[in-house]
């Protein structure tokens, strides 16, 4: 009696225990970034039928199945409250490539590029804040959990970026110059490709508009101008998306700034054919 209790025991503890995931030369995509990046949807209107889709889980140190709400409430990033972009992006991609897709969500809401933009201590993303260096553990965690099961060594294939509102709250508001944003952003690109290689790609989401704040949009709008600079000036960083500014018209905004699930989906969507369409290198 008391061995037939044991192996139930045993049994169930087992199958409650998450099993590790092994995927096989996945396309790993890092989505970093502040809110719009973390995700402020509605995960019953995300993206489903996510077969090859995976996430790498910190706090499990563990391939997980790829579902909204994406992310976790570790190393100082957070988990999509509750629908994000990152199912829409893996789902096309895949079917695109048919390959599996590895996301790493590397988003913290409110998070700022220039130290001078930082809000309420929510994280900045240069050297003198934790949210870079964060961001490499977790990637190296999970580039090392695929080399685990592969047969070769992996590599992470690309950057989705989105961020940019707090950095353009602050130009608004005289804080920040552009100069200075349009510094931060090329020193933040390449500090990922010294990491990652010179080549990586870096895939930008235009910020898109605050429609409360007549100052803070200005702002917005220079942001956008910039990252679109930026993008020119470099042979490995890319505007993915360019509609966002378009989002109060087509009544895709959740509120004044962030972006609904209906907008995420078709970022989403947008970033993976730009991808394959484009002819990047995410292999």
């Amino acid at each position: 009696m008391k061995f037939g209790f044991v192996l139930f025991l045993f049994s169930f503890l087992l199958a409650c225990t998450p099993q590790d995931l092994e995927l096989d030369d996945p396309i790993i995509i890092v989505v970093a970034g502040q809110s719009n990046a973390v995700g402020a949807g509605n995960a019953a209107e995300s993206a489903t039928g996510l077969k090859n889709c995976f996430e790498y889980n910190s706090i499990l140190n563990a391939i997980t199945p790829l579902q909204d709400p994406v992310g976790q409430v570790d190393l100082g990033f957070e988990q999509a409250v509750t629908g994000s972009l990152s199912p829409s992006l893996a789902l096309n991609l895949s079917k695109i490539t048919n390959q599996e897709i590895l996301i790493v969500q590397c988003a913290k809401g409110g998070s700022a590029l220039h130290p001078l933009a930082e809000q309420n201590n929510w994280g900045v993303w240069g050297k003198t804040g934790g949210l870079l260096s964060n961001s490499y553990r977790k990637i190296d965690r999970a580039l090392s959990k695929i080399a685990e099961s592969s047969n070769s060594q992996p590599k992470l294939n690309a950057i989705i970026w989105s961020q940019g509102e707090n950095d353009g709250e602050a130009i608004g508001k005289g804080k920040l110059t552009r100069l200075q944003y349009k510094s931060s952003l090329q020193k933040l690109i390449n500090n990922y490709r010294n990491k990652y290689g010179a080549a990586l790609p870096f895939i930008i989401v235009e910020t898109g508009r605050n429609v409360s704040c007549r100052i803070c949009d200005s702002g917005f709008e220079i942001v956008r101008q910039v990252q679109r600079e930026v993008a020119d000036e470099d042979n490995y960083t890319f505007i993915g998306y360019s509609e966002t500014e378009y989002f109060e018209q087509r009544n895709w905004l959740q509120d004044p700034v962030h972006y609904n699930q209906t907008a995420l989906n078709h970022i989403g969507e947008t970033l993976a054919n730009f991808l394959v369409a484009s002819q990047i290198d995410i292999y």
